[in-house]
């Protein structure tokens, strides 16, 4: 939930990437499997505790979750439900300005939420009183850090790290993936594969992949070393 990636790609349309950074005594993830949510298709891995997840996508539209907002923040349970649900809420309604209308944020957990689609992609923080929205520019790439993990001048040196990889790479699934992977080694407290004393690390790496006629996701579960790959063309889901 702690660090993600936007690249657009041709005609409008993006790979969206999410590394998971947890405390490594949660409960393994579900691999991504398929259900109906309000009337689409929508592919996700889900957390068994909190039963939502950091990452959702439909044959159209991608979302994903960071922990926090601007800044750190003091948790102060008990809240309505897990943030992990709103990703899957996005999918009840029919466009993204009618679930930041329409959904209730009160009593949920700051949060970061990233919503893309072909043409746009959609920034709404909660800072657990207010939602703030902003446009991003879709053509552009992107890097997002979790203000829970990340304080501002460690998110600063991550975005260093990525615009170094921008000058460097081409916008390929393969290379991005690599970045995940790879980007800040050297210094393992912050690295995008970050590992904190054993306590808290990067679990999973899951990339939304938009092309013209189908979207797939690929999810890799650092633990078991398990990669899953689904599709989703239309409103169905090929496994």
């Amino acid at each position: 939930m702690c660090t993600a990636t936007y690249l657009p790609t041709k005609r409008g349309r993006f790979i969206l990437t999410s590394s998971r950074d947890e405390q490594l005594n949660r409960p393994v993830a579900c691999l991504p499997t398929t259900e109906i949510i309000g009337d689409q298709s929508v592919v996700f891995p889900k957390d068994p505790r909190g039963q939502g997840s950091w990452i959702a996508a439909s044959a159209d539209r991608a979302v994903c979750l960071l922990n926090g907002a601007f800044e750190g923040h003091l948790s102060a349970p008990p809240y309505r439900h897990s943030r992990g649900r709103v990703v899957l809420a996005v999918f009840e309604f029919d466009w993204f300005d009618q679930f930041v209308q329409d959904y209730h944020f009160a009593g949920l957990e700051p949060f970061t939420l990233l919503m893309a689609e072909t043409g746009r992609l959609l920034e709404l923080r909660w800072d657990g009183t207010q939602v703030h929205t902003t446009e991003k520019d879709p053509q552009k790439p992107h890097i997002w850090s979790s203000a829970t993990l990340y304080a501002a001048p460690i998110r600063q040196v991550r975005m260093g790290w990525f615009a170094h990889w921008l000058g460097e790479a081409s916008l390929t699934l393969n290379a991005i993936l690599h970045f995940h992977k790879t980007a800040g080694a050297d210094d393992p407290t912050n690295a995008i594969c970050m590992n904190r004393a054993g306590l808290y690390g990067t679990v999973s790496l899951t990339s939304v992949v938009c092309k013209p006629d189908q979207t797939e996701m690929i999810y890799e579960d650092f633990d078991s070393r398990t990669i899953t790959h689904l599709q989703l063309a239309h409103s169905y889901a090929i496994s």
